[in-house]
């Protein structure tokens, strides 16, 4: 394990990332943004921000930009990552060193996502402000953190998967942007048509809210990262706020089993010799 973290991939990359000055004005026009936001909402609102603990929508402000520049960034960083290798006619040298499949796709989302990471970690202190005025408790933090923390890992995989599977960068990110955009926004969507629709199909079996209690709806809502944003936030979407569930542990569930099949999917489409089902099974029948 430790001689992963030393491949030459992850130390190339790593450098090059991080030392550039590129990185450096990234981070701080990022950071000023986030910090900047919070400090123009007081100033537009002096009431309030005399009152600590009673502005609650600055929280739900930092936190919808947040996570839409995770939604924004997370795709972009890893959707060139194996096709950019590609394009430059490199990706076959790689694959002809001692690395295996699995030990470039995981060293890539690495090495993509610790941008992702820093700005999360360090756009942390700013939410002390957000903490002092919004009336937000240390365990509401903890759920965003971990939300965000699980967005930035689906999304930068699924961008790994599109470079891995689609030859070329730019369609590549358009792919990646789509399937993102269906299941943040595609899955709310879904939700809500489904139970409309049923509660208007059978008035007699679902004459109040009840749709909304149907496990499937639940789980439906569940993966819905908007549902579940707003859930950690305090507020609710429609009438799901009466889940039986917790969502945010669904969600982070449901999204790290998605992360590791499309880590272990884009490790073979790697291959450069892949066996499918069907040679396994020619291979048993001349083995009997």
């Amino acid at each position: 394990m430790g001689s992963f973290f030393f491949n030459p991939i992850l130390v190339k990359e790593m450098r090059e990332r991080f030392r550039s000055k590129k990185t450096f004005c990234i981070l701080a026009i990022y950071l000023i943004v986030m910090g900047g936001i919070p400090l123009g909402f007081l100033l537009m609102d002096p009431i309030r921000a005399g009152s600590l603990g009673e502005n609650r929508n600055l929280f739900l402000i930092s936190a919808s930009i947040h996570y839409a520049m995770v939604c924004f960034v997370a795709p972009a960083l890893t959707a060139g990552a194996i096709s950019g290798e590609r394009e430059r006619q490199t990706l076959h040298i790689l694959l002809t060193t001692q690395l295996s499949p699995s030990t470039i796709v995981l060293s890539k989302l690495i090495t993509s996502l610790a941008f992702s990471s820093l700005l999360i970690v360090a756009s942390m202190p700013l939410y002390s402000v957000v903490m002092l005025y919004g009336s937000v408790s240390p365990e509401q933090m903890a759920q965003l953190v971990v939300f965000l923390g699980v967005n930035v890992l689906f999304l930068g995989s699924l961008g790994l998967f599109c470079s891995t599977w689609i030859k070329r960068t730019s369609v590549s990110t358009i792919t990646a942007y789509g399937i993102a955009f269906f299941f943040i926004v595609g899955t709310g969507l879904l939700f809500l048509f489904i139970g409309e629709s049923l509660q208007q199909a059978y008035p007699d079996r679902f004459p109040d809210a009840g749709v909304w209690n149907l496990p499937e709806l639940q789980m439906l809502a569940g993966i819905n990262p908007a549902v579940v944003l707003f859930g950690i936030l305090g507020e609710s979407i429609a009438d799901v706020d009466q889940l039986s569930f917790s969502p945010w542990l669904f969600f982070a569930c449901f999204y790290l089993v998605l992360t590791a099949l499309l880590m272990w999917w884009s490790a073979y489409l790697l291959r450069p010799v892949r066996r499918t089902w069907l040679s396994w099974k020619k291979r048993q029948n001349r083995v009997k």
